[in-house]
C-alpha cells in the first residue's frame, strides 16, 4: 500500500484490489477517492477500511470491548440520565428495610442535666507534651462529640490545635482495645493488680533490682510523687521518661547553659520583634496555642498599639511559623549556627571562637 499527501488536506492511495483471506469485498478505491475529494479539513484514518467504512470494520469497531459493552452506543443521553435515575432509586430501596419495632425504654432513674438533643459541656484538660491544656468537651447523651478551648484556661484562652481536635478520635478507634490483654488474652484490672503486687514483693528485697517504669512527662505534682514514694520503696528501680515528639535538644542546651535541665516559656505579648532560628514555635510544643494568641494580638492595629510586631525566620526547612514571617531567610542547615554567631556579634553578644556568617545574604537580613 503506498499513501501519498498532497498537502491539501487530501490523500491518495493506491492499494491492491485482492479480496482478503476472510473473503471480505473487495475495496472501491474510485469511491474512497471521491470521498476524500469532498472531505473539508484534515482527515485521518488508521486503515483503508476506515477510511471506506466498510461493513467489516463497522462490526469489528462494534465489537471491539468488553461483552455488551457496545450496546451502550445505542442509548441516548436522555436514555443514559434515566437508567442511571433507576439505579439510584434501586439502590435506595435497599435502605427501605423495614426494621422490627423496638421500644424506647426511659431511664429508671433520669441522670441529672440530660436533656435529649441538647449537649452539654465539661471543662477538662489535655496532656501535650507532659502539659495540661484546658479544653470544654461536648457531650450528647454521655458520648463526646467535640473540643473546643477554655477561655479560661491560661493555656487554650479558647483556642485549640490540630491535636486537641483529633483528640475525640481516640475514643472512637476501632483498633483500640475495649478490655484488659494479658498475653493477647482478655484479662480484668484486678488480676493485672493482683499479678503486679507479686512480682514487686518477689523484688523487694533486691530493692527494685530490675523494675523500669516508663512513661511520658510528667508534669503532675500528685503523680510525680507517687513516683517518688514508689523509688523510695524500690531504690534501684529505675524512672524513665520520654517524649517521641518533645524538646530534648531545648533540655539538654539549657542544662549545658545553665546547670540544669529548664523549660523556655515565650511571652509573645510583649515581643515587637521576633526572630525564630530554625524553630517553628508557633505550632510545635506544648505552648504553641497561647503563643498563637498572643502573637496575633500584637499583630493587630488598634487603638493603644499602631505598630504591628515584626516576625523574622531563619530555617533550614519551610515551616509554618516561616509562612508567617515578614522576612525569612532559607539558608543550609550547616550555616545556621554561623548565622546565630552573626547576630550574637552584631548585638555584642558574640562567643569567643566559632565561624561567623559574613556573606550577603546575612547582611541582607
Amino acid at each position: 500500500m503506498e499513501s501519498v499527501n498532497d498537502g491539501k488536506g487530501k490523500c491518495g492511495a493506491e492499494a491492491s484490489a485482492q479480496p482478503s483471506s476472510g473473503g471480505a469485498a473487495r475495496l472501491d478505491l474510485a469511491e474512497v477517492r471521491e470521498k476524500l475529494r469532498l472531505q473539508r479539513g484534515p482527515e485521518v484514518w488508521r486503515s483503508l477500511e476506515e477510511l471506506a467504512e466498510t461493513p467489516e470494520f463497522e462490526e469489528f469497531l462494534h465489537r471491539e470491548f468488553p461483552r455488551q459493552a457496545s450496546e451502550m452506543t445505542d442509548v441516548s443521553r436522555r436514555g443514559f440520565l434515566q437508567l442511571a435515575g433507576a439505579s439510584l432509586a434501586l439502590a435506595g430501596l435497599t435502605g427501605c428495610t423495614k426494621q422490627p419495632p423496638e421500644g424506647i425504654v426511659p431511664y429508671v432513674k433520669q441522670p441529672e442535666y440530660i436533656v435529649p438533643g441538647r449537649p452539654l459541656f465539661f471543662a477538662t484538660t489535655l496532656l501535650h507534651g507532659g502539659y495540661a491544656h484546658g479544653v470544654l468537651a461536648e457531650s450528647h447523651m454521655g458520648r463526646p462529640t467535640k473540643i473546643e478551648g477554655n477561655p479560661d484556661h491560661p493555656a487554650s484562652l479558647g483556642a485549640t490545635d490540630v491535636f486537641a481536635q483529633a483528640a475525640v478520635l481516640t475514643l472512637y478507634d476501632p483498633e483500640r482495645s475495649q478490655s484488659i490483654l494479658h498475653n493477647g488474652r482478655i484479662s480484668t484490672w484486678g488480676a493485672f493488680v493482683a499479678d503486679l503486687g507479686n512480682r514487686l514483693r518477689a523484688l523487694q528485697g533486691l530493692g527494685g533490682e530490675g523494675v523500669r517504669i516508663l512513661t511520658g512527662t510528667v508534669t503532675s505534682p500528685t503523680l510525680g510523687a507517687q513516683m517518688q514514694d514508689l523509688l523510695t520503696r524500690f531504690p534501684r528501680a529505675r524512672w524513665h521518661q520520654w517524649e517521641s515528639a518533645g524538646g530534648h535538644h531545648g533540655r539538654a542546651a539549657a542544662a549545658r547553659a545553665f546547670g540544669q535541665p529548664l523549660e523556655t516559656r515565650y511571652d509573645f505579648s510583649a515581643a515587637r520583634v521576633v526572630l525564630a532560628i530554625d524553630s517553628d514555635v508557633l505550632t510545635v510544643g506544648p505552648g504553641n496555642v497561647r503563643y498563637q494568641r498572643d502573637f496575633a494580638r500584637t499583630r493587630r492595629v488598634r487603638k493603644g498599639n499602631l505598630q504591628m510586631s515584626r516576625l523574622y525566620a531563619v530555617e533550614s526547612i519551610p515551616t509554618n511559623t516561616g509562612t508567617l514571617a515578614d522576612h525569612r531567610l532559607p539558608l543550609p542547615a550547616a550555616e545556621i549556627e554561623a548565622f546565630t554567631l552573626a547576630l550574637a556579634q552584631a548585638v555584642g553578644a558574640a562567643p569567643a571562637g566559632g565561624d561567623v556568617l559574613t556573606d550577603a545574604r546575612a547582611r541582607k537580613f
